[in-house]
Parts: C-alpha cells; structure tokens; sequence
C-alpha cells in the first residue's frame, strides 16, 4: 500500500497534530515547520 502525502494534505494534518501534540503535553502546541516526505510546510 502506498499513500501519497501532497501540500494540501499535509496542511490538513497540521491542526490534528498540533491537538495530540497539545493533549499529550498538557499546554498549547503549535507547529512552526511540518515535513513528511520531501514536502515542508511553514507557518
């Protein structure tokens, strides 16, 4: 099975893990640079 992850779907995950990030740690988590793959996403 392959998934291919592209900028738009990436920037959908984002949100889901800045809030598992967040739960996890107890405080606010917020994601500067993101990369999967070969794709980077900055805020």
């Amino acid at each position: 099975m392959k998934i291919e992850i592209t900028e738009e779907k990436l920037r959908k995950l984002v949100p889901i893990f800045e809030t598992v990030l967040s739960r996890k740690y107890g405080k606010e988590v917020k994601l500067i640079n993101l990369t999967m793959g070969n794709i980077t996403i900055h805020k």
